[in-house]
């Protein structure tokens, strides 16, 4: 539930990041459109405005249509001639009015009646400023005003801006149709992103959880025999150290144990926060083989277990010895745990190539293959009831200095036929 709350958090943050950037870019988009197309038709505008204050164009003819009959007639009206070269762009008219508002004249291509012409003349001149914009409904009409030159009154340029809305309107519409359907596919993008980052981020959290909770297993048993066994001295008040020797060697070797396995898990928390694990120097793996082995062999004849140690050449190696001679002690115990009495362990160094392998063979028990994969996975063990001893981190630090060494680890195993492990450094 926690991982879920979280994923879902991690979506609407990133869906409400997009949606922020995208009202942005929409609002962005249509108010940079609107202000091109303002200071386009203004400049159209002051154009037209001189030229016909200045009587180089008499008239504007209609965009589509044969010319409207001009509201005003006789022979006071002007001359409505159309120029060859009528600006593109927006749709514009004009009207010549009296200096008390009285329209003498309109342009061929009104796009109003008379009393929406007349409403408009009215409302501009009412303004009185040389530039604005006035409303018939919800459409706006921007003019510009100057004087007649040769009698009193006003030109007025108007200016239907109900094209640009329309396509301004249509851009708004194509943008937010083409948004919501983004900000649909960028919430389930987002979830499906959100729920694979939180696939290593819940494999991390149940690694942790089941490392604590193994790592306290661990821990707890030789603790447990610790406190039974100080119980038991305690109790004894009367009696010598001598006499207490066995509850003191029991308390003495998980002590030993518990160290051990407070030793593990700080070098694999070493490992996890990427500190300097190995100090890398020449060395004879040879002499680490023997050296490593030899504190076995009273161990292996306690349990009739032969040991062959084979290295028919000088093997020298660039690498940690301390930590090879590690990972050599984690695969003999290893193998003198699982293998019974009367078995054999087969130890060889050999070289393949620019490859040094370390062969470690035994005769024991073998492992299922369902558990290979995971016998390198940290408090791993096959043996649930973990009676073969072992706190089951030996393998996954084995494992882990390899690695570090640039090299691997190769298991074969068949039940009842015994165990191979093959590491290879280069």
């Amino acid at each position: 539930m926690m991982f879920y709350k979280l994923r879902l958090k991690l979506t609407l943050i990133n869906v409400s990041i997009i949606l922020l950037l995208f009202l942005l870019l929409t609002a962005g988009t249509y108010y940079y459109s609107r202000g091109e197309i303002v200071r386009r038709s203004e400049a159209i505008s002051n154009r037209l405005l001189a030229n016909i204050q200045t009587g180089i164009i008499h008239d504007l003819p209609l965009r589509n249509g044969p010319p409207v009959p001009p509201m005003l007639t006789g022979p006071s009206s002007p001359r409505r001639d159309i120029p060859p070269d009528v600006p593109p762009g927006p749709n514009f008219f004009f009207v010549k009015t009296t200096s008390s508002g009285e329209i003498l004249f309109h342009s061929s291509n009104l796009p109003l009646i008379a009393a929406e012409l007349t409403l408009l003349v009215k409302d501009a001149l009412r303004e009185n400023k040389l530039q604005g914009t006035v409303y018939i409904g919800k459409s706006e009409y921007p003019y510009q005003r100057a004087l007649l030159e040769q009698e009193a009154g006003f030109i007025i340029l108007f200016q239907d801006f109900t094209r640009e809305n329309d396509l301004l309107r249509i851009q708004l519409t194509a943008l937010t149709f083409t948004g919501l359907i983004c900000l649909i596919l960028s919430f389930f993008g987002s979830f499906f992103m959100a729920h694979r980052a939180m696939i290593p981020i819940q494999t991390a959290w149940r690694q942790q959880k089941d490392f604590l909770s193994d790592a306290s297993h661990e821990l707890r048993t030789p603790l447990t025999v610790i406190q039974t066994n100080l119980d038991v001295v305690m109790t004894n008040h009367t009696e010598t150290v001598a006499s207490q020797t066995k509850w003191l060697n029991n308390i003495q070797e998980e002590s030993v144990n518990m160290t051990k396995i407070v030793d593990s898990l700080l070098f694999l928390a070493r490992a996890d926060s990427n500190q300097q694990l190995l100090d890398m120097q020449l060395f004879s793996l040879n002499h680490a083989l023997v050296q490593a082995a030899t504190p076995f062999e009273p161990l292996a004849a306690a349990k009739d277990i032969t040991i062959e140690l084979s290295a028919k050449t000088a093997l020298t190696s660039y690498g940690d010895e301390m930590r090879i001679k590690q990972v050599i002690c984690i695969l003999i115990d290893n193998a003198i745990r699982h293998t019974s009495s009367g078995g054999k362990i087969s130890i060889q160094l050999s070289q393949v190539n620019k490859e040094t392998l370390l062969t470690v063979t035994d005769s024991g028990e073998g492992i299922e293959a369902k558990h290979i994969d995971k016998i390198f996975d940290r408090f791993y063990q096959v043996d649930t009831s973990r009676s073969k001893g072992g706190s089951g981190l030996g393998l996954a630090i084995a494992k882990l200095i390899i690695e570090n060494h640039h090299g691997y680890i190769q298991v074969s195993s068949c039940p009842g036929a015994g165990t191979t492990f093959i590491i290879h450094l280069p």
